[in-house]
């Protein structure tokens, strides 16, 4: 997980564990509110489908939550960890009374079963905040977009290809959120300052104009400060196609 989403994250709810064993009334439904999305896909995860709030498994995910905040020791570990490996020791265990393993990944049963859930490392739940962090950020992505009439769609196909040509508008994109004029010209007119471009910071007038779309989602991806979504717009490597 990259570290600041993940400081931000463990700092909050370390605050919100502290209040809830203060005896805060408030504090366990804002961290359920805050962590229901991990819990569903750890959930998902262990069962090998999607689970939806009402399912018998959410309703489990839930008591595990209560259990790990009465359990847990901040010297241990961190707290969306030790809840993901609460919520999967428990869903195993409800599986098992169900005598309903074949719903189990069988990448789970590979494991010793005396000690099956137990040995989860990590980055198996960092992964998941990682995706949830991400999906955020494409939908505020998608917002911000939206007042510049661009959709995902238009950039999978317009975006370049070819690693010279994508360096070069990332180049662009980044000469605009570093420039407090023209992001500012952006972020008002909804539109690339070409002019102002092209005289002082002497940018290829071909390139910006045809990679316009791709230029102005990358602005945003580094004004807007969207860490999980700048790999997609880094050059690809070794790039082969031709964008002519």
């Amino acid at each position: 997980m990259r570290s600041n989403a993940a400081l931000e994250l463990n700092n909050s709810l370390n605050q919100l564990w502290e209040d809830y064993r203060a005896g805060d009334p408030v504090a366990l439904d804002h961290i359920f509110e805050k962590l229901m999305p991990f819990c569903l896909r750890v959930c998902a995860k262990t069962c090998g489908r999607y689970i939806q709030e009402n399912d018998d498994e959410a309703s489990i995910a839930r008591l595990a939550m209560v259990e790990a905040m009465d359990k847990y020791d901040p010297d241990k570990g961190t707290l969306p960890v030790f809840i993901g490996q609460i919520i999967r020791n428990r869903i195993i265990d409800f599986k098992r009374k169900e005598r309903k393993q074949g719903i189990i990944p069988f990448y789970l049963l590979s494991r010793d079963t005396s000690r099956l859930g137990q040995e989860v490392e990590d980055h198996f739940y960092e992964e998941i905040l990682d995706d949830i962090a991400r999906r955020q950020e494409i939908d505020k992505l998608k917002g911000l977009l939206q007042a510049f009439q661009i959709t995902f769609e238009e950039l999978v196909t317009l975006s370049p290809r070819q690693q010279k040509t994508r360096q070069s508008a990332q180049q662009i994109a980044q000469i605009i959120a570093g420039n407090e004029l023209l992001s500012g010209f952006l972020l008002k007119k909804k539109a690339l300052p070409l002019k102002e471009l092209e005289e002082k910071w002497l940018v290829n007038r071909k390139v910006a104009d045809r990679y316009r779309k791709f230029i102005i989602a990358t602005a945003l991806i580094y004004l807007f400060d969207f860490p999980y979504l700048i790999d997609y717009v880094l050059p690809l490597k070794g790039g082969q196609e031709n964008d002519n």
